[in-house]
């Protein structure tokens, strides 16, 4: 017990920065959207957002969102300049997930655009590719000696859903998706352990982001709940969500973290949210960090004194609401503080 107490403690210690959906459609690229957040995504070992809308110039939208769906407003399809690499370089985003509802609101010759924009700065992606194959795979990221791969997915409850948003298929570009049919069985659990430990062949660090949920929705739905404790009961060591664009809570589960839903981090539409610094130990939780941010005029901002306290105390209520709706012995309150600045 003594040599395995030992071997923790020479593990290394890193951070990594999550932010939620970047939504940057209709915002001025020379605007900056992000400045106001760089000192700290600068910082942390890792940093790594949901890149929602596609960077692109293409001009021929996808045919799978129809006219009347886009007429009643239950579908939208969005784009953003291509300039926008720059906002994301900028402020040292390291990797984006692309395993979304819009990845392919532009089609084929809009997501190789977007990728190839962000390989050339250097800024890895998963969830989305030229296949299957490759939209599935996890990026590979390398922190302080730790091999950390991301791996991206639109987990949708229904085929219909996941239809309309471009699936990868052996032969075509798309983005990830994993269907379980809305219900974790056990067959559904078993192909989550498969995903898990393809994932995890290469890695000391798993982190899964899933798409999923309902839109502003402050609770996550119980397939989230069951969907994000399966993936960490297979061995991944972070789930994190995205899509409900609010934040949702969070929980520690078999001493593993989830959240449940990051919320917008940019859009050009005004609301709360938050980054959140997780600092591990090898692949031990030791802590998590809040920075409580308001999004105003298509720019996020950290909230000042003593609205950054208010904002921490509703983050806590969210997981306290969940973790009384869908209780379980293995699950503890994920403990959070205030992210202070930049040393």
């Amino acid at each position: 017990m003594l040599v395995a107490a030992a071997a923790a403690l020479l593990q290394p210690t890193w951070t990594l920065l999550l932010g939620g959906d970047v939504m940057l459609n209709g915002i001025d690229p020379a605007s900056r959207p992000l400045q106001y957040i760089a000192a700290h995504t600068r910082t942390a070992d890792l940093s790594i957002v949901n890149l929602e809308i596609p960077l692109t110039s293409a001009q021929t939208a996808t045919s799978r969102k129809t006219p009347a769906q886009l007429k009643a407003k239950t579908q939208f399809v969005l784009k953003a300049h291509p300039h926008h690499i720059g906002s994301l370089w900028g402020a040292g985003i390291d990797a984006v997930t692309l395993g979304n509802n819009h990845a392919m609101d532009y089609g084929p010759a809009g997501l190789t655009e977007m990728t190839g924009l962000l390989t050339g700065r250097s800024i890895a992606f998963a969830g989305a590719g030229v296949n299957a194959v490759a939209a599935s795979s996890p990026a590979s990221l390398s922190v302080r000696g730790m091999r950390v791969a991301l791996l991206s997915m639109l987990a949708f409850k229904t085929q219909t859903a996941l239809h309309t948003c471009w699936p990868a298929t052996d032969e075509e570009p798309g983005i990830a998706t994993l269907y379980l049919a809305g219900v974790i069985a056990e067959s559904a659990k078993e192909r989550v352990r498969q995903v898990v430990s393809a994932a995890k062949k290469e890695a000391d660090f798993l982190i899964v982001a899933l798409h999923w949920g309902v839109e502003k929705k402050s609770v996550p739905d119980s397939y989230q709940v069951s969907l994000g404790r399966a993936f960490i009961e297979a061995g991944a060591d972070l789930v994190v969500g995205h899509h409900p664009h609010v934040l949702q809570g969070g929980e520690v589960y078999s001493g593993r973290p989830i959240l449940y839903s990051l919320g917008n981090l940019v859009s050009p539409r005004p609301g709360s949210t938050a980054l959140f610094q997780l600092t591990f130990q090898g692949t031990d939780l030791r802590s998590v960090a809040v920075l409580p941010c308001e999004i105003r005029e298509g720019k996020v901002k950290p909230l000042p004194d003593p609205r950054n306290q208010r904002a921490l105390s509703s983050f806590r209520q969210l997981g306290e609401t969940l973790r009384k709706r869908f209780p379980s012995k293995n699950s503890a309150a994920l403990e959070v503080e205030i992210l202070k600045g930049p040393s």
